[in-house]
């Protein structure tokens, strides 16, 4: 009876011993966002050639977020293509923060590229420049960032595998830093990039972004130059620039006015001796290229106060000229039109 009585103690000081522990991990751990959400679209395209219709689910997003161990935060974003039914990590990082100046951060990440178009969650953005079309922004690697103390201000070192890389062991890294910085009006996310195509061979990205918020009206303008520093036109040669508008006429309803414009004049292969010669070239935007697009579009949201539901439309054009093409066509505009009316949905469990 006494060891039963004995073993019976045991179990419920154990018992209590792993509430306490629990309760204790509970306090040190958080899940600040717990969401899911998708799009879906129906898009129209008129090109050259005739003109294609159909329903695209574009995008499913799974995203959680929080902290542990009061220094630690940790991000995951799982995106799905529901169409194509590819998967792709978009976020799988943890952070240290060391205190409120410094911290680190390691994992699958968005490569350190200022510019606001290049910051949107691929969900967010309807039509889009040549180069967010073409680069693959998400890639392993690690960070250190500073803060300012008033925290409008942010300066992020990054060291991650070159997204050109065919597999992760060529010894081929992008080296990125970029400037956060948040005054009144003007938000800046401002990078220098050094990012391996090649191996020893290195484009570099100078990418301002500017977004300005007044309100129910706000803009960004963003401008992207990339070259090679033993190009003669290293500046202007190669380069992207965009801007959007919004208003906000209502709560409930958004116009949306966007345009841009990209351009690499340089070409792939020298033609000037005997046998043509490779030079250097960007793999994000063709050599030769010239590419416009604008458009107009506008954000819904049928419920007051609530953008859990939100629906989206847009009308755009585009037009992508290359060598190729002036060579079959030297008058061909390549023109193309499209259009599109969605919705988007989102389910937070976590408030």
């Amino acid at each position: 009876m006494k060891k039963v009585l004995r073993f019976f103690i045991v179990a419920v000081l154990a018992i209590m011993f792993a509430n306490v522990a629990t309760a204790q991990e509970k306090k040190n751990f958080t899940i600040d966002k717990l969401s899911v959400e998708g799009r879906v679209d129906f898009d129209y395209f008129n090109e050259n050639n005739g003109h294609t219709s159909g329903i695209d689910g574009k995008f499913f997003n799974f995203e959680m977020k929080g902290s542990f161990l009061q220094d630690f935060s940790y991000r995951i974003r799982q995106r799905i293509d529901m169409y194509g039914g590819s998967s792709k990590t978009d976020y799988m990082i943890l952070s240290y923060h060391a205190n409120k100046n410094w911290s680190l951060t390691a994992g699958k990440m968005p490569l350190a590229i200022g510019g606001w178009e290049y910051d949107l969650p691929p969900i967010d953005v309807y039509f889009a420049s040549l180069f967010w079309n073409n680069f693959a922004c998400y890639d392993v690697g690690g960070q250190i960032e500073y803060h300012t103390n008033d925290g409008n201000h942010d300066i992020i070192f990054q060291v991650t595998n070159s997204p050109f890389t065919t597999n992760k062991f060529q010894n081929m890294y992008a080296y990125n830093l970029i400037w956060y910085g948040n005054m009144g009006p003007l938000t800046t996310s401002y990078s220098i990039n050094m990012i391996a195509q090649n191996r020893g061979e290195y484009i570099n990205y100078i990418a301002l972004g500017n977004l300005f918020d007044f309100g129910k009206f706000d803009f960004y303008i963003d401008f992207m130059n990339r070259g090679f520093l033993n190009q003669s036109d290293f500046l202007f040669g190669d380069f992207t620039i965009i801007g959007e508008f919004k208003y906000a006429f209502t709560d409930k309803f958004t116009g949306i006015v966007k345009g841009g414009y990209d351009r690499n004049k340089h070409t792939y292969l020298d033609y000037s001796g005997w046998v043509p010669t490779p030079q250097l070239f960007d793999y994000a935007v063709t050599p030769g290229a010239e590419y416009t697009f604008a458009g107009l579009g506008f954000e819904a949201y049928p419920y007051k106060a609530n953008q859990n539901i939100r629906l989206h439309g847009f009308f755009a054009f585009n037009s992508m000229n290359t060598p190729a093409d002036d060579m079959i066509d030297p008058n061909s505009a390549n023109l193309s039109l499209q259009a599109q009316v969605g919705v988007t949905w989102r389910i937070n469990f976590v408030k």
